[in-house]
């Protein structure tokens, strides 16, 4: 009973730790988009707490929980695009609107539960959310069955929604971030789009389970077993993911927004090409592809000229960005110093070719290896 007991509240305190977290870091927050983060998981860790009081059968605080359940169920996703908004975008004030689904759906499960009579409500507890049946339910039971399956619906359009919105605005940063900078691991979010797909995948098994009806993993460690692990595993790379991040659109757009400054003035789009043939050769020549953390900026203040110049030229004339530009010419000097210094470890051939880290030397040679060689 014990082990049940911390099975079923799993998710709901590794949710309730990273909203303490969060919480007790919220002046000193790097990162203002971590609050939204709190946000996220203090709704999950209500929407968990609903789930404990299901599993473990406290009936008589079922109308209250299943309310806040259905409120945070389809709360938590909505919250997390606006985090995944808040961290890849310009931040506008008009988000709240994705929680409306959630409003509507706590507020018509509110009323339906003070509409019900005490027996109608523990027929609907025992029918609907213990037996998954809506057979022999009627009038406001039966409409409040109904509630609770659109939601059902309503909540697997919000995570494709998701997923589908935050891959997009997450390719898109991570297309910005290549063409202002070299080096990306501390400003990269494959972390958070590999979590998006983990995501999907995990939520598409609670629905189905919903579907299923969730009464069938009651009273049964084993089932509850693996999607307790499972869920309180992405929630903990969740708020881990989220605590551990320094960087965000805002940081970016301080870079982007000084080079968008610049280009609105004339270009003297004559000189584009030779530029070309000049960035090459001094990057070349001063082999600056082997400085860890190379930015723009960097470039353009060795050739004694604005980004505006040097960001059109690499990206429109020779079509690359300058994320690709400078690490194909790292792999390139990394399996040069293979072939001449064999006696070099890998750490040192990665170091010394200007990587910051192993994680993105092996990524660069996997994406440029056969470019490089040729």
């Amino acid at each position: 009973m014990m082990l049940y007991n911390l099975l079923t509240s799993l998710p709901m305190m590794v949710c309730a730790f990273f909203t303490v977290l969060i919480l007790l870091g919220w002046n000193d927050s790097r990162l203002r988009e971590q609050r939204t983060l709190f946000g996220y998981m203090l709704s999950a860790t209500l929407l968990y707490a609903g789930h404990y009081v299901f599993f473990n059968h406290v009936t008589n605080l079922l109308p209250l929980m299943d309310t806040i359940y259905v409120t945070t169920n389809l709360a938590v996703y909505p919250l997390y695009l606006i985090y995944i908004i808040r961290l890849t975008s310009p931040w506008k004030s008009s988000y709240g609107w994705l929680l409306l689904p959630a409003i509507i759906g706590g507020v018509a499960t509110c009323i339906g539960f003070l509409l019900l009579s005490p027996q109608d409500c523990q027929q609907f507890v025992e029918h609907y959310l213990y037996h998954n049946q809506t057979a022999g339910l009627t009038g406001t039971a039966l409409w409040l069955a109904w509630t609770h399956i659109i939601c059902k619906v309503v909540f697997a359009i919000e995570v494709i929604v998701t997923v589908v919105v935050g891959y997009r605005l997450i390719r898109n940063y991570h297309r910005q971030v290549n063409e202002l900078y070299a080096d990306t691991d501390d400003k990269s979010m494959r972390t958070i789009q590999t979590i998006l797909l983990l995501v999907l995948i995990a939520s598409t098994l609670s629905f189905v389970a919903n579907i299923i009806g969730r009464y069938r993993f009651t009273d049964s460690f084993w089932l509850l077993l693996f999607p307790s692990a499972a869920f309180s595993a992405l929630l903990f790379s969740i708020g881990h993911a989220g605590l551990q991040r320094r960087f965000s659109f805002k940081d970016l757009g301080h870079d982007r927004n000084a080079l968008l400054e610049e280009m609105e003035k004339p270009v003297d789009t004559l000189s584009d090409l030779p530029l070309t043939e000049r960035i090459i050769t001094i990057v070349e020549r001063e082999k600056i592809f082997l400085q860890p953390n190379l930015k723009l900026d960097d470039l353009a203040r060795l050739m004694n000229t604005n980004r505006t110049y040097i960001y059109q030229a690499i990206n429109q004339q020779m079509g690359v960005s300058f994320n690709e530009l400078i690490n194909r010419r790292r792999i390139r000097h990394a399996q040069l110093l293979m072939t001449e210094k064999p006696e070099l470890s890998v750490n040192e051939v990665a170091t010394q070719s200007g990587f910051s880290s192993l994680s993105s030397f092996y990524r660069n040679l996997k994406k440029y290896k056969e470019q490089a060689i040729q």
